[in-house]
């Protein structure tokens, strides 16, 4: 029957066929074999037949081919509504492939990327079990196919030329061309891109490229001018995509302050005289309307410093106009020649300095509307003062200047004028584009104080920026924290929004107003940007977060009670014109008035009354005083009060490092920590605010600053702390501390050209002293150089107290000034020294001498003190001779019986020489003579040559003393200094000697000597050298070894590491040196072994065995003795060890069984011995004594023992091991014997 059903379906779908294929023949382009099909997407139907009957539902299938280039990019097989799900799987099966154990079929998805043919479908083989399926999927897949035409060879179109000219043409700049040359360009190239797309020859192509490229060839040049022009607020913002830019609407409310700030892009009024009014000159155009009806066009500001009746300074403010005209300003009064103009309203308008670029046809039209700056001209602006610079720059507009906008001119003549382009170029001449570093942004808390409801403050280096400040745009992006998109944008006006104060940052609001409102649904918190747009700078944006702290919401009423507390105290300051300078007055008296302004309201904003009492606070704490500490160096600090001297004064060097530090110092400073130079001179000085406008190098000294300074000081190291002004001891050059009060003296200083400074002359009343108030005295000879001028009492005349100190010290001649410097020139106040170049070092240090040379042969008349006690002037009288330099005066040493000594000198032949012996004080000795004779020559420092020698002998009498003479060659003519040279008359013995006792060690009277010889070698004695360390004996760092009665004193430090002393003693007026050796005495330490034989004399014979305590009492008797010898340390402690071991091996007695004979024991610990039988007991016992003991030996014998040979004890003191073992070897068996007898067997 199914077979039957078969055939008549079969018979149906022939037929069909037939009749299909009579009514759509064939298309004779159709694919077949190997031919490649035509890209597109091809469909056909196919019926899925049951034809094995086995009943399941039989359904159609469709399927899509798609073709791309040329291989089967996609089948798609999809079933009509007869299918039956339980088909899925030979649907699947057919679609995706199979594989059983029998083997592997592929699925029709495996044809996709196959070439496009008939071929490749017939190669694919049916699936096994999804055969009726696979068939008609096959079927309708050939079908499909054969209706494609065949794939013809595409005409290759080479479009290299026509690309190459569609890039160029896109790379043009429109605004660059004339319109009628743009147009043509524009329209070749749309016709070049489609000829691109179509492809459709290689003509069509060539001819579109050529008529681009002939189109940009035929280009002509759009000619533009660039400059700098004035725009209104509206026109610069009108295309920056800001909120409301078209709007110049003015609003009738007001802000917080009263200010007429909450329109929209119109023009910017204030209607005040107080400060701050140049600050809108700086980039921005500044317009004046009086009370007159004269309109005032300010292009800057400038200051003028004028000397007033009272001799004081005061600071002209001039408004300098467009034109070039000036007025003189003050509290709303424009005056010029006998006319005064009144302040009316104060008008900012709109941005000064816009770089655009303009058509050159349109340049003449654009100039009588505009205010223009060409290239080559000076943009001026601002008004310097603290960190603001007026600007002063030439115009150098080009096509890449960053912030350039392009002008258009409309048809009726007016101009628009694009959004600002990103560009390489400053616009200023000479000058790179700038990039604003090291700002430091402040997002403020909530305060509205200028009426804005939002603020962002820059500090930092904000100066220049803000100087060249023009336009700032705030980006809100609501909750996009990528910042990805804006919710809105807002542009702003100076005055209005932006502000730059002189020491307060870059401050920037914006203002709930026409030009700024947040939108619905958002309260101003979120994220934002910020982005400041200056002259000659790179674009600076600044991105941050506000929160509902930073927003504004409300104002409460403000308390002014401390706002007047203030004001009353500003009142008095502004008073104070010989304090303070002229310039931080003005502030001061511009912000008081600023506050007196707001006092006068009715009613007051908290935020304003906050800020205005801020401010003014701010203001005085700023005020500048006209007078410092400072530290200047030697040369400049001298340099204007000098005579007749322009040789340098040099830093003092110190060898040391250590008296540049201390207190030897004071007046002086030091600029670094190591101490390697004193600088200079710490003194007060009047300046200007020209010094606080150029210190930004300098170091201010506060009363917070601290320091503090280690120093070693002959080995005592004591750390001081310098505060405050005290501070500026370890501090830079030209550092500062501000002074409170005016100086009774000072130094001026002047900023120059080179922004250096420079010093006047002190100013302050001299005090002159009373010649007889100081003793002075000057030498010609000193360790501190060549000439030394004592003043001993000065510091008295000049009523120092201890804390006072000297600043500088000026010595004075007939012609010239001589500056002093501390420590190497200024010692201790009262003594002055200084080297021309004869002794060039001192205690390790060079001299610095040039600045000195000039003054030899001079008379000193004056010597000037420069104090923190005033300024005091010595008169004084003394001539500077000069001195003989390689004199070669050399007096030999001589014994006192000799009565006479030889003496040489070479002099020049103008020397006239007088001589004089003097004593250890000074005082000339009787009975001494020079006689000379004349010999050679000789070279000096000063004299082209010598041509004088003198031989001379010195006699004196034998009862002359044995000690140092000093003789002095003098120039009677009193051109040439002394000459001095010592020379010793000596006792040919030494009084002395040593007593060689180690434990009272002393100088004793020497034999042959007497106690009065004795006594002199002792109070002569000038050193004394141990172990080849030299120890002076008196003087400075003195070491007293030897005492008066000529007692060594073992005690000091040159005693205290070895035990043998070499000691060498040299005395004044002896030749030759006392040399002996000193052992130090050794202590022996005898506790130990007092408390052992104190422990050992407590112990009881009775308690105790005979042998061990006969050892034991050998062993104590031994110790008694090296106890009381005492001569060695090592014995001390080995019989200290003896004894505690004999104490150790005491045995007591024991019970003892009646019927048992008596048992004999050695001895233990400290004693060696042997045992003997039952009759007796024999012992041998050794006592160490140390290292030179010898062994004491004690023998008892009993009837039994035999002599014990002991050998000689140990160094260590230690007993021998040998006889223990033997002891209890003994022991041993005499208990075993014991033993024995004590139970004998019974034999019973």
């Amino acid at each position: 029957m199914k077979r039957k059903i078969l055939a008549q379906k079969f018979l149906t779908f022939a037929l069909t066929a037939s009749v299909t294929a009579t009514m759509f023949p064939t298309s004779a382009f159709a694919v077949t074999g190997s031919q490649v099909a035509a890209d597109g997407t091809y469909i056909s139907t196919s019926h899925v037949t049951d034809e094995e009957e086995e009943g399941w539902s039989e359904y159609n299938v469709s399927v899509s081919l798609a073709v791309k280039d040329g291989k089967i990019s996609n089948i798609s097989v999809t079933h009509d509504s007869t299918y039956d799900s339980e088909s899925d799987k030979y649907f699947n099966w057919v679609k995706n492939g199979k594989e059983t154990k029998k083997g592997k079929w592929v699925g029709y998805q495996s044809l996709v990327g196959k070439a496009a043919t008939a071929e490749t479908i017939n190669s694919w083989d049916t699936v096994s079990g999804a055969t009726c399926t696979s068939k008609s999927v096959k079927s309708a897949a050939l079908e499909a196919l054969g209706k494609a035409s065949e794939k013809k060879d595409e005409v290759a179109v080479d479009t290299t030329a026509l690309e190459s000219a569609i890039k160029s043409a896109e790379a043009l700049t429109e605004s660059d061309y004339t319109a009628a040359t743009w147009s043509k360009v524009s329209e070749a190239l749309k016709v070049a891109k489609s000829a691109l797309t179509a492809k459709e020859s290689q003509d069509a192509v060539n001819t579109a490229a050529t008529n681009l490229n002939n189109a940009i060839d035929n280009l002509a040049k759009q000619e533009y001018i660039y400059c700098y022009a004035g725009l209104t607020w509206s026109e610069y913002w009108a295309n920056e995509s800001v909120y409301n830019s078209t709007n110049t609407s003015s609003n009738s409310k007001t802000d917080l302050r009263g200010e007429s700030d909450k329109g929209g892009f119109d023009t910017v009024t204030r209607a005040t005289t107080n400060h701050g009014l140049h600050r809108g000159s700086f980039q921005c155009t500044a317009i004046v309307d009086t009370e007159e009806g004269t309109t005032l066009k300010i292009s800057y500001w400038k200051t003028n410093t004028v000397k007033g009746s009272d001799g004081k300074d005061t600071i002209q403010q001039i408004a300098v106009m467009s034109d070039g005209t000036e007025y003189l300003y003050a509290k709303g009064k424009f005056t010029k020649d006998s006319t005064t103009l009144t302040l009316k309203d104060y008008k900012v308008t709109g941005l000064k300095y816009v770089p655009v670029k303009v058509k050159a046809e349109d340049y003449n039209d654009f100039k009588a509307k505009y205010t223009v700056y060409e290239n080559g001209t000076t943009l001026v602006g601002g008004y310097a003062e603290g960190v603001l610079s007026t600007i002063n720059e030439v115009a150098n507009v080009t096509k890449n200047t960053n912030g350039l906008k392009n002008a258009t001119k409309n048809a009726d003549g007016s101009f628009t004028f694009s959004a600002k382009q990103t560009g390489t170029d400053s616009g200023i001449k000479d000058q790179s584009l700038k990039t604003a570093t090291d700002l430091e942004p402040t997002v403020k808390d909530a305060d509205g104080s200028y009426g804005e409801f939002l603020r962002v403050d820059f500090n930092g280096k904000y100066g220049d920026l803000a100087s060249n400040l023009q336009t700032v745009k705030w980006t809100y992006y609501g909750n996009d924290s990528t910042r990805t998109n804006a919710v809105a944008t807002y542009g702003t006006k100076f005055a209005a929004d932006n502000w730059m104060h002189k020491k307060m940052g870059i401050q920037l609001g914006l203002t709930d107003s026409y030009r700024c409102t947040i939108p619905s649904g958002y309260d101003g918190t979120g994220y934002w940007s910020i982005t400041l747009s200056a002259l000659g700078y790179k674009d600076y944006t600044y991105d941050f977060v506000a929160t509902s702290d930073n927003i504004v919401t409300s104002a409460d009423s403000g308390d002014i009670t401390a706002l007047k507390a203030k004001v009353a105290e500003a009142e008095e300051l502004v008073k104070k014109t010989d304090v303070y300078t002229a310039s931080s007055l003005k502030d001061l008296q511009g912000e008081l008035d600023e506050a007196k302004e707001e006092i006068a309201k009715t009613e007051h904003a908290k935020p304003i009354v906050e800020e205005a009492l801020s401010h003014l606070t701010d203001a005085i704490s700023n005020l500048k005083s006209q007078y410092v500490l400072m530290n200047i160096p030697y040369d400049e600090f001298y340099k204007a009060d000098l005579n007749n001297n322009s040789v340098a004064v040099d830093a003092t060097t110190s060898a040391t490092k250590q008296k540049t530090r201390n207190t030897l110092a004071a007046g002086s400073y030091h600029a670094n920590k190591e101490g390697d130079h004193i600088n200079g001179v710490t003194f007060p000085v009047k300046v200007t605010d020209e010094f606080y406008d150029n210190n930004k190098g300098y170091t201010q000294i506060t009363d917070d600053s601290k320091v503090d300074i280690t120093t070693n000081m002959k080995g005592k190291i004591s750390t001081t702390t310098y505060e405050g002004k005290n501070a500026l001891f370890e501090s830079a050059d030209y550092s500062y501390y501000v002074l409170s009060e005016v100086p009774s003296y000072y130094k001026t200083a002047t900023v120059g050209t080179d922004k250096k400074l420079s010093f006047g002359a002190v100013n302050g009343t001299k005090k002159q002293i009373d010649s007889d108030k100081v003793k002075t005295k000057f030498k010609t000879k000193t360790k501190y150089g060549d000439y030394q001028l004592n003043l001993d009492g000065i510091k008295d005349a000049m009523d120092f107290e201890d804390d006072d100190v000297v600043y500088g010290v000026i010595v004075s001649t007939d012609d010239t000034d001589y500056a002093m410097r501390h420590v190497e020139n200024i010692w201790k106040t009262e003594d002055l020294a200084w080297s021309v170049g004869i002794v060039t070092e001192s205690h390790g240090c060079n001299l610095s001498y040039s600045h000195y040379e000039s003054m030899v042969g001079k008379t000193i008349k004056n010597v000037t003190y420069y104090t923190s006690k005033g300024i005091f002037t010595l008169p004084v009288e003394f001539k500077v001779l000069e001195h003989v330099k390689d004199s070669k005066a050399n007096v030999e040493n001589a014994a006192v019986s000799a009565g006479k000594t030889n003496f040489g000198v070479a002099l020049p032949d103008d020397f006239k020489a007088v001589y004089a012996v003097t004593d250890a004080k000074g005082n000339e000795v009787k009975g001494f003579n020079v006689a000379e004779e004349a010999s050679a020559s000789a070279v000096s420092t000063y004299a082209a040559s010598y041509t004088q020698t003198k031989k001379l002998v010195i006699t004196y009498p034998k009862y002359a003393e044995n000690t140092e003479y000093t003789l002095t060659v003098s120039d009677k003519s009193n051109k040439y200094a002394p000459i001095t040279t010592t020379f010793e008359l000596y006792a040919e013995a030494v009084s002395a000697a040593y007593n060689n006792d180690a434990t009272a060690p002393k100088l004793v009277v020497a034999d042959g000597a007497t106690a009065a010889q004795f006594a002199d070698f002792i109070g002569k004695i000038k050193s004394v050298n141990v172990n080849g360390n030299d120890y002076p004996a008196t003087g400075k760092g003195e070491v007293k070894l030897i005492k008066e009665d000529g007692s060594i004193d073992t005690t000091q430090a040159p005693f205290a590491e070895v035990s043998s002393f070499e000691i060498k003693v040299s005395a004044t007026g002896y030749k030759d040196e006392l040399s002996f050796t000193y052992e130090k005495p050794v202590v022996i330490d005898t506790k130990a072994l007092e408390s052992a034989i104190e422990k050992a004399d407590t112990l009881k014979e009775a308690d105790y065995t005979a042998d061990s305590w006969k050892t034991f009492s050998q062993v104590l008797s031994s110790a008694k003795a090296v106890l009381e010898q005492k001569d060695d340390q090592t014995n001390v402690d080995n019989a200290v060890a003896s004894l505690n071991k004999a104490i150790e091996g005491l045995k007591k007695k024991e019970a003892v069984n009646p019927g048992t004979s008596g048992t004999g024991t050695g001895s233990t610990g400290a004693i060696s011995g042997g045992a003997g039988s039952s009759n007796g007991a024999g012992t041998n016992a050794t006592v160490a004594t140390g290292n030179k003991a010898n062994s004491a030996t004690a023998n008892t014998t009993g009837s039994t023992a035999k002599k014990a040979t002991v050998k000689k004890a140990s160094k260590t003191g230690d007993t021998n091991p040998l006889m223990g073992m033997l002891a209890l070897a003994f022991a041993s068996i005499s208990l075993v014997g014991a033993a024995l007898f004590a139970k004998k067997p019974n034999r019973k």
